[in-house]
């Protein structure tokens, strides 16, 4: 009997792949699911539910009522600070922070409906509590990421929900974000909004600000830009929107590389002090590649007001830099997707 040698050895590496593959399989969820247990086990203490009341005006057919809103938040200083969503807390004349079967009266800090993140600080905060350390430093996430967030639903204890980054967003139909947004898989029950996301390392990623019901997901702000808004709010009560005194269109009919251009300078604003003109293709600012309208409120929001920042435009045909100082948007200023 002939006897293929070379056949003989595919056979044994496959039905070695084969043996292999259970335990390849039971290796990698086992692993998840230990990531999941110790990212619980390490935030945790750190997750409350938001209770605020909101009083309802009377009206000729009603009396004055009292509606209650619930949500989730999580404590980022030792100090008793929470961030919330502000969908939670805007206007409400009475909140309450409920952690570990205890309610603790809050204040509210600010509110940034803009991102709707609200930031509270609890008056007399518990002896101990785990704390949700934030960072400015915006790295990628790549798409497929598994994630992991812990949420307060109805009056449940905390619960983990596991999803995953299913996209990156600027704009959604004919709303354009004021920065990027992470869509997740992950969706909001009643209590669950306000939420933090984690990637499988224990690294927070953001925090959950409104729900996707067609496609039964959210969308959550990157954990940069929510240290930024949290900052703005720790020490003006509000987050400063840098404005750089220009409008913008987009050239749609000539396929070209670079088609954002200035088409309006607000006269004594920080485009004309840069000096910025009419018709200069905005390539980038804060470093951030300008392609289209949506990129432009990404890159604004990382400008700081008073501060400089780098802004690249093309001129004709020359590639010119400039320093632009962003100021603070002019009261009840008409802004429109268009207008930074």
């Amino acid at each position: 009997m002939h006897i293929n040698l070379t056949s003989v050895y595919l056979l044994c590496v496959l039905a070695f792949i084969c043996l292999l593959s259970p335990i390849a399989t039971y290796s990698a969820n086992h692993q998840l699911q230990e990531d999941l247990y110790r990212i619980y086990d390490e935030y945790e203490s750190a997750i409350v539910r938001v209770k605020a009341a909101f009083r309802q005006q009377e009206t000729e057919d009603k009396p004055s009522q009292i509606n209650l809103r619930i949500g989730t938040g999580f404590f980022v200083t030792k100090e008793g600070h929470v961030l919330v969503n502000a969908s939670r807390a805007l206007g409400a004349y009475k909140i309450g922070i409920e952690y570990k079967g205890n309610v603790y009266p809050a204040e509210p800090i600010g509110h940034d409906p803009v991102t709707n993140i609200s930031l509270l600080r609890l008056i007399n905060a518990p002896e101990s509590f785990g704390v949700i350390p934030l960072t400015f430093e915006g790295r990628e996430v790549a798409l497929g990421t598994f994630i992991f967030s812990l949420a307060c639903p109805l009056d449940f204890d905390v619960s983990p929900i596991f999803g995953i980054l299913s996209g990156v967003d600027k704009k959604l139909g004919d709303s354009i974000f004021p920065t990027a947004y992470y869509r997740t898989s992950i969706s909001i029950g009643s209590g669950q909004g306000g939420s933090p996301v984690f990637d499988m390392n224990g690294q927070l990623i953001g925090m959950t600000i409104a729900s996707i019901p067609d496609m039964n997901g959210s969308y959550c702000l990157p954990v940069s830009a929510l240290a930024r808004v949290k900052e703005d709010l720790m020490v003006g009560g509000k987050s400063l929107r840098g404005w750089i005194g220009l409008e913008v269109r987009e050239n749609i009919s000539e396929q070209k590389e670079h088609n954002v251009y200035i088409s309006k300078i607000n006269e004594s604003g920080p485009a004309e002090i840069a000096g910025l003109e009419l018709g200069d293709n905005i390539l980038s600012l804060c470093g951030v590649t300008i392609n289209h309208i949506s990129d432009l409120p990404s890159a604004t929001f990382k400008t700081y007001i008073n501060q400089l920042s780098p802004i690249k435009v093309l001129r004709e045909d020359m590639v010119m830099e400039f320093s632009i100082k962003a100021m603070e948007a002019p009261e009840n200023k008409e802004g429109s997707q268009s207008s930074k």
